[in-house]
């Protein structure tokens, strides 16, 4: 056989072996590449989409937390009882800080709004002009504690007589007896009462219980004769 005749069908074997290899064994691993390729893509599409889930869920917390302490302050501010104990408390620190001595506070008849209600204050005291003032900056100015909320709706000044009596002169800072008129505000128990009617699931009936079978008596069995 001719030398070259036997170089062709050497390069014709090796072409061969070398394109069933391709075939069985790159060529699939190319595509299993490919394959997992894909697959990382689409892994790293999910772990970003599960990051941006997760900043949102913090995101989420933070604002309610930061709701919670709000809804916290609004309480506080607008409560959902009267709590007049407290508040007369609150009040009586407000005039001894303010340097005023008060002579009666009187709780009258809640007003309803919408909303919320209205508890007014009849309250009646003695100071000082810049004591006066003092007071009524800080009762305004309680609500930013967070404390109640309250408005001055009323406020009446009378000099004391006993100052000029006692003097003979009225003084350049006299004292004055204030009759003052307060509101608290407090959140309305029908308000209340619908939210947690609303919130509150309808009890369901519960099942009425089956009665259980009675058993059939089992057969006697007749005595064996001997």
């Amino acid at each position: 056989m001719n030398r070259r005749i036997v170089y062709i069908l050497f390069a014709v074997i090796v072409v061969v072996v070398i394109g069933l290899g391709w075939f069985a064994l790159i060529s699939p691993a190319r595509q299993d590449v490919a394959t997992t390729n894909s697959l990382i893509t689409a892994e790293r599409d999910k772990l970003a989409t599960t990051q941006a889930q997760l900043r949102q869920a913090e995101e989420t917390s933070k604002e309610g937390r930061q709701n919670q302490a709000r809804l916290l302050e609004l309480t506080k501010m607008v409560p959902n009882g009267d709590e007049i104990p407290s508040l007369l408390l609150q009040i009586q620190d407000l005039a001894n800080e303010s340097g005023i001595s008060f002579m009666s506070i009187t709780p009258s008849d809640l007003i309803q709004v919408n909303d919320y209600q209205i508890l007014p204050l009849q309250v009646q005291f003695e100071g000082r002009f810049f004591d006066l003032s003092d007071f009524v900056y800080r009762a305004e100015q309680m609500v930013a504690g967070p404390g109640r909320l309250l408005a001055i709706k009323t406020l009446g000044l009378v000099p004391n007589s006993t100052d000029a009596s006692s003097s003979g002169s009225v003084a350049s800072s006299p004292t004055l007896k204030v009759s003052m008129v307060l509101y608290a505000f407090e959140m309305n128990p029908s308000i209340k009462k619908s939210a947690a009617a609303a919130t509150t699931p309808s009890p369901q009936p519960s099942p009425r219980p089956q009665p259980s079978p009675t058993p059939s008596p089992s057969p006697t069995p007749s005595p064996r004769p001997p």
